[in-house]
């Protein structure tokens, strides 16, 4: 509860300036692609089994032959979390979960983008929201005159969204809890997963005001 009140651990969406700053970042580094925010991965942590069968098969991960649980983590060129899916059963693959709050996501983002990886959707509702690398099939399918270009565009896409998976190895390297089962209890998972976000995130603000 304390940590939830305190200003400098609060999960937050950027604001207009602030994803202004960040596009300038981004923009700085890659300056062939414009308007990008963030980036954001999906992650998923093994849980406890349960006795309930029904919420056991909805934990089970098919991928992982583990009963996991999913999260869906954003973060800006800072390196700090501005939004988190948390506690989701692991039977639902990051391209599920984002049904859960891509129009959120867009009220939000305005024309600003966010780079993903292929698992997340970058068609449909997503088209110009979620932009990343495209497939080998994909590409296969250009018309050579735009072929090189996209693939150019996709690099830039691919080298950019390692951020997210710097930022998950900051997790799980910082607290190794991560790596023991979290509680087949939903709400004691949840504490936990939320104690550890927004600790990081403190974290980093207080670096942020010693540097």
């Amino acid at each position: 509860r304390a940590l939830r009140a305190h200003p400098f651990a609060r999960v937050q969406f950027p604001s207009r300036e602030k994803m202004r700053e960040y596009d300038a970042m981004v923009q700085a580094r890659e300056p062939l692609v414009d308007v990008i925010i963030g980036f954001m991965d999906g992650v998923s942590f093994p849980a406890e089994c349960t006795d309930d069968c029904i919420h056991q098969n909805a934990m089970y991960c098919g991928y992982d032959c583990d009963t996991m649980v999913n999260n869906v983590f954003a973060y800006g060129p800072d390196g700090k979390v501005f939004f988190a899916a948390i506690n989701f059963p692991g039977s639902w693959a990051d391209g599920s979960l984002t049904a859960r709050f891509l129009n959120q996501m867009k009220r939000r983002m305005l024309s600003y983008k966010i780079c993903v990886d292929q698992g997340f959707p970058q068609s449909g509702d997503a088209y110009f929201t979620f932009v990343g690398p495209i497939t080998k099939r994909a590409a296969r399918r250009l018309h050579r005159d735009v072929r090189d270009y996209l693939l150019l565009i996709s690099n830039v896409h691919t080298s950019l969204r390692q951020a997210s998976e710097w930022g998950m190895r900051g997790l799980q390297g910082t607290f190794p809890c991560w790596k023991k089962r979290l509680p087949s209890d939903h709400f004691q998972r949840r504490l936990v997963i939320e104690a550890i976000i927004l600790i990081t995130t403190i974290a980093r603000n207080w670096w942020d005001l010693t540097k």
